[in-house]
């Protein structure tokens, strides 16, 4: 166990203890410090103590033994990463379709995080407010959907993505090829989804369920499909397969939603996501471009596809 010991400089006096070892701990967020002190871990002037907001006086002595990583079983795996960027807070991959975020029964050793593990090695950059199952994990996409995909390499940085998508800041455009022709060509979707009742991998626009919003808008229509952008306004599990199947109009190649005949991958594409920066502050966009599964799919229904 890793012990650091920070003495409290003059001008820091009046300061809250979590505070405090929040700034001084490298990427360490808030909320895992409040954890650390909770656990008693933490003393000031070798009194253990379990109040974050205790204020410490100039030259107080804290101390602070670090938990070292728990255990998971995880197993680190070779994969090929599409890096879209990279800095020391967050990493944006373009993530392929039919690999799963995290693991899950079924796929324990086949995941995105598995190669997280093997791609950062030993010096473990991923933030751990997930959880030790989901390192790094701020937000997913289905198995099955591609695109950008965020992740936090420190907590502050988790922290911090985290509350922007709580609170509805990141802009997430989709693009889709579906059913039909979609009639209005553009519209909002505000109808609230839950587990479906009949078919527990299902979910479905249910009453009483959680409210979920999306807007789309016609980008083009052909041999009785039609190419959409979405804008979910909330992130709820498959939200965007069940509210398009909900108006008629399911995603082609959604083995769930959609009948018919499964022809390879889903035409779902998570394409551009924008962020404020965790820590430089400032407005970023990464796009994905189209897999490749979507491009056939496009192509063969029509469609002038420009890459």
């Amino acid at each position: 166990m890793a012990e650091k010991h920070l003495s409290v400089p003059d001008g820091l006096q009046g300061t809250r203890l979590d505070v405090f070892l929040a700034e001084m701990l490298d990427d360490a967020s808030r909320s895992l410090v409040k954890k650390y002190i909770k656990e008693e871990v933490v003393s000031v002037n070798g009194v253990v103590t379990v109040k974050p907001s205790r204020k410490l006086e100039a030259d107080d002595l804290v101390r602070i033994a670090v938990p070292p990583p728990k255990e998971t079983g995880l197993v680190p795996v070779p994969m090929d990463l599409d890096i879209l960027f990279e800095d020391k807070h967050i990493l944006v991959l373009n993530k392929r379709p039919g690999i799963t975020v995290h693991p899950s029964p079924g796929h324990e050793n086949d995941t995105i995080v598995n190669g997280l593990l093997h791609y950062f090695g030993e010096s473990g950059d991923l933030s751990r407010i997930g959880g030790v199952f989901r390192p790094g994990i701020v937000h997913r996409l289905d198995k099955d959907t591609s695109g950008v995909l965020i992740i936090a390499k420190n907590d502050r940085a988790h922290e911090n993505l985290s509350s922007q998508f709580e609170n509805r800041k990141i802009e997430k455009i989709y693009e889709a090829l579906v059913k039909g022709e979609v009639r209005p060509p553009s519209g909002t979707i505000d109808s609230p989804l839950g587990r479906s009742p009949r078919h527990r991998k299902k979910f479905a626009v249910v009453e009483g369920g959680r409210r979920a919003l999306t807007y789309y808008e016609t980008v083009a229509c052909r041999n009785n499909s039609t190419w959409v952008k979405l804008f979910p306004k909330t992130g709820r599990t498959h939200q965007l397969r069940v509210h398009m199947a909900s108006i008629g109009h399911p995603i082609i190649g959604d083995s769930l939603y959609a009948r018919g005949p499964r022809a390879g991958y889903m035409a779902l594409v998570a394409k551009r996501v924008t962020i404020v920066h965790p820590a430089e502050k400032k407005t970023m966009t990464f796009e994905a471009p189209y897999p490749d599964h979507f491009l056939k799919i496009a192509r063969e229904l029509g469609y002038e596809v420009v890459e």
